[in-house]
Order: structure tokens, then sequence, then C-alpha cells
């Protein structure tokens, strides 16, 4: 596999372990991510499969790009929604056109290979050839250094594009997913609620027969029982209906005795006049 093809996987794997730590900071999970859902997925292997046919076979070169170029389109056309696609497909229209236009190869320039701390015979592999000034669209080369460390490389403003693409979806995707996940749930819950908060007055089945809910409690208040209206009395409390019949004949047995023990007490004392 050509050194550059290499080099951009290096790059591409790096934007996306960075872009995945500024998700995990934003509040986004892998399990959101992992519920991230791409329509006609089978694009995005389509797109895999054609770079590395084009990785492997000089012949195939052109054709390989042009191929995951117009897979990338469909799929962000498809993926409209998604952070990141569009850019992706950009860098590689722009990485197809350049290689297009010089039979099949990326041109790189000498001097960025000498800025990245890399060899010259970069420029001689089976897939770059020395920038000229026969290059056409040389802007288009891979003309940044990229000095990094573990994987030194020269990149190509495309490259640089499809590398901001997967750090970009892997930063928004998930954030957007958690966010999303946890809307449902509260929507859920709010649902859960008013239907608890709806049960009809008349529903007896945790309270009993005879409950009705009091217009002015707090709503979730439990419902009270309802009690039987009393009879308005002078300040005491009303006897049952039974013991209220013997109270009354008891008091109007004693009203009757004192009302006949009065002639009696007056007929002795009259007769004790006499």
């Amino acid at each position: 596999m050509p050194r550059h093809t290499t080099d951009v996987f290096v790059l591409l794997v790096l934007a996306l372990l960075v872009g995945l730590l500024v998700a995990r900071i934003r509040g986004g999970t892998l399990d959101a991510l992992g519920r991230v859902r791409v329509r006609l997925p089978w694009l995005a292997a389509g797109i895999v499969a054609a770079l590395l046919v084009a990785a492997v076979v000089q012949d195939l070169r052109t054709a390989g790009w042009i191929a995951a170029t117009v897979l990338a389109a469909a799929l962000s056309a498809a993926n409209r929604r998604i952070p990141g696609l569009f850019l992706m497909f950009v860098g590689l229209a722009l990485n197809a056109v350049v290689i297009g236009a010089n039979d099949g190869r990326m041109p790189v320039s000498t001097a960025a290979v000498s800025s990245a701390g890399l060899d010259q015979s970069h420029t001689t592999d089976s897939g770059h050839v020395a920038a000229g000034s026969d290059t056409r669209l040389r802007p288009l080369g891979d003309v940044i250094p990229f000095p990094f460390w573990v994987a030194p490389a020269v990149l190509s403003v495309g490259d640089v594009l499809i590398a901001s693409g997967v750090g970009l979806f892997a930063a928004l995707a998930p954030v957007r997913a958690s966010r999303t996940l946890r809307a449902r749930r509260a929507q859920r819950y709010r649902r859960r609620q008013r239907r608890l908060d709806a049960t009809p007055d008349d529903l007896d089945d945790q309270g009993g027969p005879g409950e009705r809910d009091d217009p002015g409690a707090a709503p979730g208040a439990p419902r009270r029982r309802a009690v039987a209206a009393l009879p308005a009395g002078n300040g005491a409390a009303a006897p049952t209906e039974a013991g209220a019949g013997v109270t009354t004949t008891a008091q109007r047995g004693t009203m009757t005795a004192g009302a006949d023990d009065e002639p009696g007490r007056r007929s002795r004392h009259g007769e004790e006049e006499a």
C-alpha cells in the first residue's frame, strides 16, 4: 500500500479520536453514537472499497477515486442532517480531480516533503509524482506539510477536508444523539405524568368507593374519602340514629315524670294546708 494512503489513514484515526474526545467533553456517549441512523450505509462500504482499489491498482487509481466521489455524493445527499459527510464528499472530489488531471498520480511538493521531515523518495513512489511546472492543479496536490511525530505526511486540501469531516462527525453526532435520547425520555416521562393526572374521579381502584378529588387540592395530592353531611346542632356532636331515639325517649320520660310530680306535690301541699 502506498505511503500516502497509510499517512491519510493515520490522519483519519487521529481526527476520529480528537472528535470523540470533544464529544465526550460535551456530554456525548459512544452508545448514542451507535444509535445514529445512517441511510444507505452500504455506500460507506463502497467508498472504502473504491479507495482501496485506487491505492492498490495503479491503472484503476483515477477510476477508484471517481467512484469513491460519486458514492460519497450519494451518501451525503441521503444523510444531509449528519454533520461532516459533505466535507468528506468535497475532499474526495478534490482529490479525484487532481489525480485524474495528472494521469492517476497525486502531485507532491518537494519543499513540503522536506518541511514534514520525509525522505524525497516519497515523491517517486507509485502513487505520487514530483510537482513541477507542467503539473496541473498544483495547489490541490500534496502541498501541506504535516510533521506529526507518529506518522509525518504531506497532505492535500482534499485530505484536510476529509479528515475535518471525520472529526466533525465524531464531535457532533454523539452530542446530538445524546440530546435526542434525553429529550425523548423526558417526553415519555411527561406523557406518563399526564396519564396519571388525568385519572377519572369515579375510578376507585386505589382508594375504594365513594372517593372524590378535592378541587382545591394541589395536583398529585392523595384523594379524600367523601363524608356524609352531619345535621346542624348546638355545638354538641350528633348522636347516632339509634342512640338518638333512645335518648329522646328517655328525655321525654324524664320530662313527663317531672310534669306529673309537680301536681302531686301541689295536692299534698294543699292537703297539708287544709
